[in-house]
Formats: C-alpha cells, sequence, structure tokens
C-alpha cells in the first residue's frame, strides 16, 4: 500500500534527520557519537514521562532494585540508543572485508548448519544492543537475509532507512500484510530475521515475559510450524571498545503436541524465555522505553493462556 503525501513537516523531518546521518558519516570518528548522545540526554532529561515508565518496566524484571539503580539502567539505555543510531549511520561502510572491526560472531555454526538444511531460518531477534549489525554483517557474509521491518510513517525517512539496510545486500519486507511473503521466503531457502520483544497489537499471543503477561507476535512459531525452518535466536552485546560481539544460539526445539493453537504458544513462550535471559545480563541494551506490557489479557484470556503454559511442564 503506498503512503499519502506527507507536507512540509516530513519534508523537514527528513531533511534533519539525513543531515544528522551526513555528519554521522563524515565527522572525524571520535566526533561522530556526539550528535545523538546529545540529543539522547536531552531526550532523557525532557522526557520525564517516558524516564518514569521505563523504570516502572524494570522493576518488573529487577523487582528488589533502589529506584537509583533503575534509573541509572534507563540513562544507560538511552545512551546504548544514541550509539545504536550513530553506528547505524556507518553502515553503508562496512563491507565483508571490513566487517570483523565492528562485529564478531560466536555460535555462527549454529546458523550455517541450520541454514544447510534448505528449509530457510527464522533468526528471532530483540531491540537489544545493535540488532541492526547483526541483520547487516550476516548479509555481508553472503547469506540470503530477509528482514521484518514496521514501515515508517515518513515516506522518505523509510526510504532511506530501507536503503541503507539494503545496502549489505540484505532485504526488507513490511510488517504490514507480510505473512505470506515470510513463507514464500523461508520456502526458497532464504534467512528471514524477526524481532519478537515488542508489544503486539495484532496476530499476537500472551507469554510471560518476565513472569508478566505480554502480548507478542505469533509469526516466528507460525512460520516455523508452516515450514519446517528452523528458528535460532541472535543477540549482541557492546564490547569496551564500542565493537559488538554477536551470540547465535543453539536452535529452538520445544516438542510439539499437535494442537497448532497450542504449539504457537508454547514456541512463543521459548522465545520469550530466552530473549528474557539475555536482556538479564545486559539491562541497559534493551529498549525499556517501549510500552512491552501495554495490552493486557482479559480474565477469559489470562485463563486460557495459564492453562496452556500450566500444561508445558
Amino acid at each position: 500500500m503506498s503512503k499519502k503525501k506527507g507536507g512540509p513537516g516530513e519534508i523537514i523531518a527528513w531533511l534533519g534527520l539525513a543531515g544528522i546521518i551526513s555528519y554521522c558519516q563524515h565527522a572525524p570518528r571520535f566526533m561522530r557519537y556526539w550528535a545523538f548522545r546529545f540529543l539522547l540526554k536531552l531526550a532523557y532529561l525532557v522526557l520525564g514521562g517516558r524516564v518514569k515508565m521505563a523504570v516502572e518496566h524494570i522493576r518488573i524484571a529487577f523487582p528488589g532494585e533502589t529506584d537509583a539503580k533503575l534509573r541509572k539502567i534507563v540513562y544507560r539505555s538511552f545512551m546504548n540508543l544514541a550509539d545504536f543510531c550513530t553506528e547505524f549511520c556507518w553502515m553503508p561502510e562496512m563491507t565483508k572485508e571490513t566487517l570483523d572491526k565492528y562485529i564478531r560472531f560466536q555460535g555462527f555454526e549454529n546458523l550455517e548448519n541450520a541454514y544447510k538444511r534448505g528449509k530457510g531460518v527464522v533468526l528471532v531477534w530483540a531491540h537489544y544492543d545493535h540488532f541492526e549489525w547483526v541483520n547487516t554483517a550476516i548479509a555481508l557474509k553472503g547469506y540470503p537475509v530477509y528482514t521484518l521491518i514496521r514501515e515508517v510513517d515518513n515516506r522518505r525517512i523509510d526510504a532511506m532507512l530501507d536503503s541503507m539496510r539494503e545496502s549489505s545486500g540484505q532485504k526488507i519486507i513490511k510488517r504490514e500484510h507480510s505473512a505470506a511473503e515470510i513463507i514464500k521466503r523461508l520456502r526458497e531457502g532464504n534467512i528471514v530475521t524477526i524481532a519478537a520483544d515488542q508489544n503486539a497489537l495484532f496476530n499476537e499471543v500472551f507469554v510471560r515475559f518476565f513472569g508478566k503477561w505480554a502480548s507478542t507476535i505469533r509469526s516466528p512459531a507460525v512460520a516455523h510450524l508452516r515450514t519446517g525452518a528452523p528458528i535460532i535466536p541472535v543477540y549482541s552485546v557492546r564490547e569496551k571498545d564500542n565493537s559488538h560481539t554477536a551470540y547465535i544460539l543453539p536452535e529452538l526445539e520445544i516438542p510439539r503436541i499437535g494442537d497448532l493453537k497450542r504449539d504457537v504458544v508454547l514456541i512463543t513462550q521459548a522465545i520469550a524465555d530466552v530473549q528474557a535471559r539475555f536482556i538479564a545480563q545486559r539491562p541497559e541494551l534493551w529498549l525499556w522505553i517501549h510500552r512491552r506490557w501495554k495490552i493486557q489479557p482479559d480474565k477469559k484470556e489470562e485463563a486460557y493462556y495459564s492453562g496452556i503454559l500450566s500444561d508445558k511442564t
């Protein structure tokens, strides 16, 4: 579906972001982080409501921590987002030859072995550390990568960001009306990367995330069940020198019980459990300002999902 043409505000926003991206690409390397760090420090000071919400979110995961420690995690999360935005601007600089100075892999054999089976791979990621560089790096290594991305409302910004992603050779699948294309690309033997850590407004199931119900996208589980493509969780962490280490985890192996709806819930819960474990290790690398627990199940839904998850053992 094509977007309607925007007004002057859309053009101003596009020009402003394009200017910041150009700065980050051409400024001396030691100065590149300055622009987004300044903007995100300002946001931390101005967006008191978002900061308060993020503190409450972290309290869900770490109920025994003090407010001071929780706010420190929130601030570091803002700074991680700033550095993520800065480094996103460098993606066109990355090549197969220069890749190792930006990101290194552990467990890459897990992806290689799954890919060789020829059924495609569902690579499940979270908005944690530098997920964009992970997808970019795998594409630069020569693998056929299709990344599921939500369409940005500003069509000029949307096109600009997708062009930067596609410089690595990866292809973009827009989340809107994406189900058929995900299945098609997997059946062709491609790698489809899907984020599974944000509040789902549709196509959702409820699972426990850090012990609290969370509306979660079911696409990875459905794609796996329909195609046989293995599900591989992936995440990265920032090192002291601002490079990143990406961890490709072993394939998720969840026994099927033969009921499609229940299998989807169990697989989705397994994904959420893996993501909660690595987020808990370095919580400052996750996007706590997102309203992850915004939608809660009603009593009937809670009873239904509780029944499924209580049977999994």
